[in-house]
């Protein structure tokens, strides 16, 4: 399965999935427009750059229902209900400062506004469950975000009246949202989606560049060995072409993440030397040298790709100034250019 074009398609897709799972009363449609019109409405559309934008909402929709019969835990349709409604507003924060939601503002907000708790009022479904479901997507699942997330909860589970086995249920459904959560973006497209996820990741989370490959190695890892259980079952009821993008995102970081510690041991043991190099106008016209300088250009984040119109005739122009840094040697591999115009 390709990645969807647009929110159109998407949101077309979460319909049918709707129907299969008895989700076909109108208030839940009701709610997903609602909320593609309020992140649209707040520059968190599909062109907002940021790892939190109306798409991954509607990517986590989309797997919640599309994996919602796992076998790792029972679900039935009052369950599915609150998942859908759960995933929808996960990171329902359209007033944030920062690209990553405070689980506490989304609860605040749900919980405030009255035309969400109408709708939520509509399905009969309990919103102190919801919000249960909602903190138990907070990652990283673990250290103070964890435990804070666990006493939330907890006051959620006391509100709601549930019982034990109930309240053991519900963190199971927590967990099932939260892989569903992690494993959405990544399944639904290839590697060059995957990438540019990365990117928003790191930006949502404040990693440095340096760190985007390692860091996301190790979110892939948490995945795979922290939750294998809840990961493996819903993996196995995705359609082939989706756990084929995601093991194949995963080993594509690792083979990546290999490349970086051998030119870190390389540079370290001196057998890796970078020579800036001032590039010539004919090496400028070059059409290889215009197309290595230009996927290291990918490489920045959609915000920074200032000029990527022009991109050819800029680096063609005489009147710039081109520096690149190879390795090794002043015709060894570009690993690195700034262009300056005069």
């Amino acid at each position: 399965m390709q990645q969807f074009a647009s929110t159109h398609s998407l949101r077309s897709e979460i319909l049918d999935l709707m129907v299969q799972n008895g989700l076909e009363d109108d208030c839940y449609v009701e709610m997903l427009d609602f909320t593609i019109d309020l992140f649209e409405s707040r520059g968190l559309g599909a062109d907002y750059y940021g790892y939190h934008n109306i798409t991954h909402e509607l990517e986590v929709t989309y797997v919640s229902l599309l994996a919602a019969h796992q076998k790792k835990v029972k679900l039935d349709s009052s369950d599915i209900k609150h998942l859908y409604i759960a995933a929808l507003f996960h990171d329902f924060d359209p007033q944030k400062s920062v690209d990553k939601p405070h689980e506490e503002s989304v609860i605040k907000f749900i919980s405030t506004d009255s035309q969400i708790r109408r709708m939520i009022g509509a399905t009969g479904t309990d919103i102190e469950v919801i919000k249960a479901l909602i903190l138990r997507t907070t990652y990283p699942w673990s250290g103070e975000l964890g435990r804070d997330a666990e006493r939330q909860i907890k006051l959620c589970f006391e509100r709601a009246g549930a019982d034990a086995a109930y309240q053991e249920h519900v963190m199971q459904m927590g967990e099932y949202l939260s892989v569903a959560d992690r494993l959405s973006g990544y399944s639904l497209g290839g590697f060059s989606k995957a990438m540019e996820l990365a990117k928003m990741n790191a930006h949502a989370l404040a990693w440095t560049p340096s760190l985007i490959v390692r860091n996301s190695v190790a979110y892939f890892e948490d995945l795979l060995n922290k939750e294998p259980a809840m990961t493996k079952a819903v993996l196995r009821v995705f359609p082939k072409e989706m756990r084929k993008n995601f093991f194949d995102t995963v080993l594509s970081f690792m083979k990546i993440r290999q490349q970086e510690i051998t030119v870190q041991a390389d540079y370290a043991y001196e057998n890796l030397k970078l020579v800036p190099t001032i590039e010539g106008t004919a090496t400028r016209s070059d059409p290889a040298f215009i197309s290595a300088v230009h996927d290291i250009f990918l490489e920045l984040p959609r915000p920074l790709q200032f000029g990527g119109k022009n991109f050819e005739e800029s680096v063609a122009d005489p009147q710039t100034i081109v520096t690149t840094l190879r390795l090794n040697s002043g015709d060894g591999d570009i690993v690195g250019f700034v262009g300056d115009s005069r």
